[in-house]
């Protein structure tokens, strides 16, 4: 498979981590990307945070100097992260993202604009009950009827003030008016063997199927992704079982591009003797795979990296109009500080896909 590294963002002084993103074409064709970009001394996940902005005139084969666009400030918060992209209804764009309260909840903020330059951070109405929830960068989808669902996965306050991450939950946070507001979704999935299920229904993500079922899966201490799929919509989600997609606890990702359906993860799970540099957390390699049946089924696994002394995840995808692939990842290593500290943009010639 034909992949180049196009771009870097690297820790630095006073910016120990940038992580986490996800792309949208802005108003005049060019590309933006926005991402979690940390600040301060500390890279841990409740750190100091901002949402920042890169744009590409290019295609993605260059990027300008990133900006801030939703500074947690504005939510009297010290840390918002992990953007999803969103074109709203009436036209506008908008990135999504967490807000970690002071409370230790987490709700739903966003970053809308008219024009794809001038963005205003603004708070959605969390209608849900209050928990720690957590929503990974490059989820929130549009289903057919045009609700917005964000895939999440959550814990009470109180665990996430004592950091007991067992026994996540999954569900959904779905708006019906656009991102204003947001509702839970009726249905939890938790796992009935907490110490060895190692933190339950981990990250979950969503995808639609032509035939108006969706798809869920999470990541899970099982040595697999779980499973699920709807009857139609939201309604009716059999058991999650175990997925032909092999993994160590770390994010998959499942997108369409196109015509296709592409899936992004790490595929050696944690084994007995399994040698994992520091920092890397055994998130290598990471691997891309097509479908040509709407998700059904995956071909072959192309190595996108697979070097032994980095950790790759949290994979973001978009399509090009010259026919790549753009890929976003972390890819930090033991000198970074750990895998999510330094993000990476990738170009995949799609033709070159198996």
């Amino acid at each position: 498979m034909n992949v180049r590294l196009l771009h870097q963002f690297p820790p630095a002084e006073d910016n120990p981590r940038n992580s986490e993103g996800a792309f949208l074409r802005g108003k005049r064709g060019e590309i933006l990307f926005a991402y979690s970009r940390y600040h301060g001394e500390s890279n841990h996940d409740h750190a100091a945070c901002d949402i920042a902005l890169t744009v590409s005139r290019d295609e993605g084969r260059s990027w300008s100097e990133p900006r801030i666009i939703a500074p947690a400030a504005v939510f009297g918060t010290q840390n918002v992260m992990s953007v999803s992209a969103v074109e709203q209804l009436d036209g506008r764009l908008a990135f999504y993202f967490l807000i970690k309260e002071n409370d230790f909840t987490t709700t739903l903020g966003r970053a809308v604009s008219e024009d794809g330059e001038h963005f205003t951070a603004e708070r959605c109405e969390a209608r849900f009950p209050a928990a720690y929830y957590v929503v990974n960068n490059d989820r929130i989808i549009r289903l057919r009827d045009g609700r917005l669902v964000a895939p999440a996965s959550y814990i009470s306050a109180e665990d996430n003030r004592t950091g007991n991450y067992h026994s996540m939950i999954a569900t959904a946070l779905v708006s019906d008016d656009d991102g204003r507001s947001f509702t839970k979704a009726d249905f939890d999935f938790g796992t009935a063997d907490p110490v060895n299920a190692r933190y339950g229904h981990q990250e979950p993500g969503m995808h639609e199927r032509a035939d108006g079922s969706v798809y869920l899966w999470t990541r899970t201490g099982y040595g697999c992704q779980y499973e699920s799929l709807s009857r139609q919509g939201l309604d009716g989600f059999f058991p999650p079982r175990p997925s032909e997609f092999t993994s160590p606890p770390s994010p998959m990702q499942i997108k369409t591009v196109g015509d296709a359906v592409y899936t992004v993860y790490n595929p050696i799970p944690r084994y007995n003797g399994r040698e994992m540099l520091p920092g890397t957390w055994g998130r290598t390699p990471i691997v891309l795979r097509k479908s040509t049946d709407g998700g059904k089924t995956f071909g072959k696994l192309n190595i996108i990296e697979d070097d032994p002394a980095r950790g790759y995840c949290y994979p973001a995808v978009f399509g090009t109009n010259d026919g790549r692939l753009l890929l976003a990842y972390c890819r930090g290593d033991g000198t970074d500080g750990n895998t999510l500290c330094r993000l990476g943009i990738a170009e995949v010639a799609i033709a070159s896909i198996e």
